[in-house]
């Protein structure tokens, strides 16, 4: 089942907006104020990520993920923002360890963008933590030498896919692979570069690293790999 995002704006058109926008990539839900969106998170629970608006009466969005932050320290959180609220939203960023900032009007494809990152970091958090199956044992194997391991990366892909993935490894001579980084560990990177292919790419042999959640391309050329942000 897809991890359930929550959508948090005092102006129900823009909430009815974002579900039109989103809702066939994503499962959106919808609260109208900062109390509803924390009562919502306790009863109807758990949510990967909340995205708030940073204006809105009685609890704004910072003091909303603040309290998230305490409450619910496994949500990613987003904050929503215009540009008269910048200087606010940052301190916001910078003391309530917000995933990410994204400023209004924010185009589908930024927002997505930001969505599937945190999507990403979540399942990833799940993965480690003892309550995820194989979590605690599987990352610390596959954190050494994957690229020779292709079994193991594989069902770590499908933990974080959600779905069944098939695992390549790239054709170093001669390869190009447009997809988004979901996963990162010390000799190996997973890109996605469809609903169930990944690549597991050799560290040593790019040019830069790119994150978790940057869209990229990886163009292979005589063993080397330069990668550009796909955006």
């Amino acid at each position: 089942m897809a991890e359930k995002i929550l959508f948090v704006d005092d102006e129900v058109a823009v909430l009815e907006g974002c579900v039109r926008l989103l809702r066939q990539d994503f499962k959106i839900e919808i609260a109208s104020s900062g109390a509803q969106a924390l009562s919502m998170l306790s009863a109807n629970g758990p949510y990967a990520v909340v995205v708030a608006d940073m204006r809105m009466p009685e609890m704004d969005g910072a003091q909303l993920l603040s309290k998230i932050a305490v409450k619910f320290p496994q949500v990613l959180r987003i904050m929503l923002t215009g540009n008269q609220d910048m200087e606010t939203a940052k301190r916001a960023v910078n003391e309530g360890g917000i995933f990410r900032l994204l400023t209004k009007p924010c185009e589908k494809e930024q927002l997505a963008s930001a969505l599937n990152a945190a999507l990403v970091q979540y399942r990833l958090a799940l993965i480690k933590s003892s309550s995820a199956p194989g979590g605690p044992t599987l990352l610390p194997r596959l954190r050494g030498k994957v690229d020779s391991e292709i079994a193991q990366a594989t069902t770590l892909a499908c933990e974080i896919m959600k779905t069944s993935a098939t695992v390549r490894r790239p054709a170093t001579e001669a390869g190009v692979y447009v997809g988004r980084v979901v996963w990162e560990g010390q000799e190996t990177m997973l890109q996605a570069i469809s609903a169930t292919v990944v690549i597991l790419h050799p560290k040593g042999t790019l040019a830069s690293a790119p994150q978790v959640g940057d869209m990229v391309r990886i163009e292979y050329t005589s063993g080397k790999a330069i990668v550009q942000l796909n955006q």
